[in-house]
């Protein structure tokens, strides 16, 4: 009589988990989206029961739809070749595209870019969270400063009675990288002083708010690695990203109306000045100020219409419609800003008589003097440059350092201490709601309670 108590093995069957080496490696067939029926197979286990239960749950996963290839596909293969790709316009904005894969190539890939998709855990995302609060900010760049050697000889040549021409064609002969200098730039080293002294070696941490946003990629992209059948779950789920309550703007810095006079008669000569001021009297954007067009504008009526933004994508200028608001959100403009951009009007067309055909005439209110619209980034720079010689020539008035978009604060700041109600203030900024305007304002806003603590207390003490 045959024994029994073994199992036959038949001559066609294969194993479905086999010993390779020192592990054991488990196999099965799952039918592709294509229609053909593939061996999908999953080792490094270190007991054949473990491969055994692992072929089992994937059996499982199979029959339920949940199922997930091993595969060795990285962090960075994903998020470069597949998912970014996949968000390309008109999936997203141009400028969110460009500003998710900066984030991506700058704070994910250098440090866990080389992690398995498949392994990475919550553990790795809050290592990368926490060093990017620690030390995600590179060392800042000079590139764009001349060296203390070149402004100190700049300053001796002119001190020789020297022209602008003549030390920089003598900076040219002295320093073989100044090939390039003029007398332009030998004017702009020395009015702005001494170049300040950058250690590249110090290191400084991004703000909770710039991680927080890091993890919402993250968290987009994993998602969608999940949606694809590439990973079990979405690991950002599980991490821990700086709170949103750490990550809420701080108070926002401004001047008072006295700072902001001192500042603009102080920069009276700068072709920037009539932009700058319709910033800090209208509250508008940078972007949506330098997108507004002479036909934009009633003078007549006092009033104008914001209806698009200038911006920088990939580095280039672009000018695209205002996302919030693609109907445009009229403002009313104060007489002094109106006198102003009169003016404005009456010089820009001497000056397009002037160039003649080399006017690139796109109809901007403010633009560079061939017509062509400011770079914003630039602008902005300029804004702090001409902050900084405001100190330089006022050594004991300083003023408070603020950012362009500073000039939008105090706008809103000044309102609201003038007692304007924040329901006007709130539209004038184009503001979805006054929650919004009230959460970044709280500490110039009126408490809603009002007079009610003080009538409650004396419902209570019985006045």
């Amino acid at each position: 009589m045959a024994d029994r108590s073994k199992p036959t093995k038949r001559g066609n069957s294969k194993p479905n988990v086999k010993k390779r080496g020192s592990t054991y490696t488990y196999y099965l067939y799952v039918t592709d989206a294509d229609g053909k029926r593939r061996q999908h197979s999953k080792g490094g286990f270190k007991t054949q029961k473990q491969a055994e239960d692992a072929r089992i749950a994937a059996m499982n996963a199979k029959a339920t739809g949940t199922y997930v290839k091993a595969e060795k596909i990285s962090v960075r293969d994903f998020l470069v070749d597949e998912w970014l790709p996949s968000r390309l316009p008109p999936a997203l904005e141009s400028s969110t595209w460009h500003s998710y894969e900066q984030k991506i190539r700058l704070q994910v890939i250098p440090h866990i870019g080389n992690i398995p998709l498949q392994q990475l855990s919550p553990v790795d995302l809050n290592k990368l969270y926490r060093h990017l609060l620690d030390a995600g900010r590179r060392p800042p760049q000079t590139t764009r400063r001349r060296s203390p050697e070149v402004y100190e000889r700049a300053v001796e040549l002119r001190a020789e009675g020297l022209t602008y021409e003549q030390t920089a064609e003598s900076l040219r002969a002295e320093f073989e990288a100044e090939s390039k200098l003029n007398k332009n730039s030998v004017a702009s080293l020395i009015r702005r002083g001494p170049p300040a002294v950058v250690d590249h070696d110090a290191v400084s941490g991004l703000s909770p708010r710039t991680v927080r946003y890091v993890h919402t990629i993250l968290r987009a992209a994993l998602k969608d690695a999940l949606r694809w059948n590439r990973t079990v779950r979405n690991v950002a789920d599980a991490a821990t990203p700086p709170s949103a309550a750490s990550a809420k703007s701080t108070r926002p810095k401004v001047w008072t109306a006295d700072q902001l006079r001192a500042f603009f008669d102080h920069a009276a000569d700068s072709r920037y000045l009539p932009a700058w001021i319709f910033l800090a009297t209208s509250g508008c954007r940078r972007g949506e100020g330098l997108g507004l067009k002479w036909s934009d504008i009633d003078l007549d009526a006092g009033t104008a219409v914001i209806s698009r933004q200038v911006t920088v994508v990939d580095h280039e200028v672009i000018v695209k419609d205002v996302p919030k608001t693609k109907l445009g959100h009229l403002i009313r403009l104060d007489g002094g800003t109106v006198a102003m951009l009169r003016r404005l009007r009456s010089e820009q067309a001497e000056e397009k008589l002037r160039i003649g055909p080399g006017y690139v005439d796109q109809g901007f209110v403010f633009c560079k003097w061939d017509g062509q619209p400011y770079h914003p980034e630039r602008f902005s720079r300029e804004f702090e440059r001409n902050r900084e010689y405001f100190d330089r020539d006022h050594p004991d008035d300083h003023l408070p350092p603020i950012t362009l978009h500073g000039l939008r604060h105090t706008w809103a700041t000044l309102a609201l201490t003038a007692g304007i109600d924040i329901k006007v203030v709130s539209e004038r900024l184009n503001h979805s709601s006054t929650t919004i305007t009230r959460e970044i304002y709280t500490h110039v806003t009126p408490p809603m309670q009002s007079d009610a603590a003080e009538k409650v207390a004396g419902l209570i003490r019985g006045n």
